[in-house]
């Protein structure tokens, strides 16, 4: 957990660094800061008190609630279609109040060692996981609607090729080992956030980059007209 958070963190802040100049920069180091965010949650839940652990489960809960979201606003500056973004906003920020100030929300959780099991309210567990299963598939359907669209080769495709291949690094190996591991079916949020690290990795090394050539690309077009 803490080795993940340390390779997060630091490529967040190569992205904000290297890319802060564009929203698609800013909004990709954001993500990467939320992934090290739940990572280093996870490791004060497995170090700290039991106080702490309840105080880190909410701050993680918080910074994975707004990765879907985040994703789909992604994929829309390629796009340009915002559909659903103001709904996932508003998803997002009923979830993170809930998360925050109602009390038997997440009553703590439980240190499994490579995982952690969340131990959350039943309330909302069904809602919270369609919101969050739904704008993940949303945000990599809206990617592929829009590669389908292009008819040529550009470096939008390439983009949106690497975006889609960002969601399937961990949505695929979550998705198995949900149907062959039943132990974690009770810490999907902690290893799909795992999982992540693929999305990381192909998010700053490859998309960000890929990104940047669109954007220059557009820039001279501008200019030449």
């Amino acid at each position: 957990m803490l080795a993940t958070f340390v390779v997060d963190l630091l490529l967040a802040i190569f992205v904000l660094v290297r890319y802060r100049v564009t929203r698609f920069g800013q909004a990709a180091g954001a993500t990467l800061f939320l992934l090290a965010v739940f990572q280093f949650a996870e490791y004060r839940i497995c170090t700290g008190s039991a106080a702490d652990a309840l105080m880190w489960s909410r701050a993680g809960f918080v910074a994975i609630t707004l990765l879907p979201v985040m994703g789909l606003y992604l994929v829309s500056l390629l796009s340009r279609k915002p559909h659903f973004l103001r709904l996932g906003y508003v998803s997002a920020a009923a979830f993170v109040i809930y998360f925050l100030f109602v009390p038997k929300s997440i009553t703590g959780a439980i240190c499994g060692g490579n995982y952690v099991v969340f131990n959350a309210s039943n309330d909302l567990y069904r809602l919270y996981g369609l919101y969050y299963w739904g704008f993940l598939l949303l945000g990599m359907w809206e990617a592929l609607e829009k590669l389908s669209a292009i008819k040529r080769h550009t470096q939008t495709a390439d983009v949106l090729k690497w975006l889609i291949a960002g969601y399937v690094s961990f949505m695929g190996p979550m998705g198995l080992a949900y149907l062959v591991f039943p132990e974690t079916r009770d810490a999907v949020a902690s290893v799909m956030c795992g999982f992540a690290i693929a999305l990381a990795l192909i998010l700053s090394l490859k998309i960000v980059r890929s990104e940047e050539h669109t954007s220059e690309l557009q820039s001279r077009t501008l200019i030449s007209y």
